[in-house]
């Protein structure tokens, strides 16, 4: 089978199409031959050897990525040949993947599969932010800085969908525009304006319940500003490096606040409520309720390319490869 394959952490050259053994298939797994393929920025950073958990080089990147189960291993029951299903598992960029059932979601009738692929990290990260460790009710207030990337959208939609209102940060107006018709009741462009006092004059003063930075670097002690009484940063990301602020420092600052701080990884979901979401956020998209956005679809030979076009910033939602 095709494959792309990193020898050693490096730039997008790193990323070679190779010829490979299909993955051979255990007990309680499906082989899935891959239609779809999910590029995310946890890729681009696997790729340069700075994800937290590195697996060993040499590795075959991808989170998650949809298709036809071509074969079920023992002990498999909800699972059978033929099925669409997407998946999230690893060594994603090939194609054929194995995952074990209980990663692999059927699809509803109706929902493409480009659609599938683009759903489960992004959706899933911003669905249990804000639902699972920020349990938000209808009428809070978040801010998302990156509103126009990949979590970015999703948030935007699920807010939408539960009442919350959602104040985005992003860089242009183009992309001002696109958070808007993806729930953004309010989009700064941190490239124009000063977003901690755009986030106060919002708020009358008050600021938001939850920050959600996947950017963290030298902007990350504005979070705190920005945060109502008993507010939180939930802090997911570091596409500007780690904080540059002292955190403990940040927090003793603000303690007559008492502001809080915590990291997500979508691994820390438990499995019986992280398939739940799946199949609720899956009827969703089948219900049209929401929508992820593909900007672009490369061919599996050039995923340098969607590498590059990823970490350009230029990316309104999603990348995708097809095999």
């Amino acid at each position: 089978m095709k494959a792309i394959r990193v020898d050693e952490a490096g730039s997008y050259d790193a990323l070679r199409t190779v010829e490979m053994e299909k993955p051979e298939l255990g007990p309680g797994q499906v082989l899935v031959k891959t239609a779809a393929i999910s590029v995310n920025f946890a890729d681009t950073m696997v790729r340069r050897g700075i994800y937290p958990g590195m697996p060993p080089f040499p590795l075959t990147p991808g989170l998650e990525a949809s298709g036809t189960v071509e074969a079920v291993g023992e002990g498999v029951t909800r699972l059978s040949l033929g099925q669409r299903v997407v998946v999230f598992g690893s060594a994603c960029y090939a194609e054929y993947v194995t995952a074990p059932e209980v990663a692999a979601a059927p699809l509803p009738e109706g929902v493409e599969f480009g659609a599938a692929a683009a759903l489960p990290v992004i959706y899933l990260t911003a669905y249990h932010m804000l639902h699972t460790m920020a349990k938000l009710p209808p009428g809070s207030t978040v801010l998302v800085r990156a509103a126009a990337g990949g979590v970015g959208t999703a948030a935007g939609q699920l807010c939408r969908q539960a009442g919350i209102r959602a104040i985005g940060t992003t860089s242009s107006a183009e992309k001002a525009a696109f958070a808007r018709r993806h729930g953004y009741s309010e989009v700064i462009l941190y490239t124009e304006e000063n977003v901690v006092e755009r986030v106060k004059e919002l708020t009358a003063g008050r600021g938001v319940d939850v920050v959600l930075d996947a950017v963290a670097g030298e902007a990350f002690a504005d979070d705190f500003e920005m945060l109502a009484p008993m507010g939180q940063i939930i802090w997911f990301g570091m596409a500007s490096g780690m904080p540059e602020a002292d955190i403990g420092q940040k927090i003793l600052e603000h303690a007559g606040r008492s502001a809080g701080v915590r990291f997500f990884v979508l691994y820390s979901v438990p499995p019986d409520r992280f398939a739940s979401s799946m199949r609720d956020l899956l009827n969703h998209l089948a219900d049209g309720k929401i929508n992820p956005h593909i900007h672009a679809t490369f061919p599996l030979e050039e995923a340098p390319r969607a590498h590059e076009l990823l970490e350009s910033k230029a990316v309104m939602g999603k990348v995708l490869l097809e095999p």
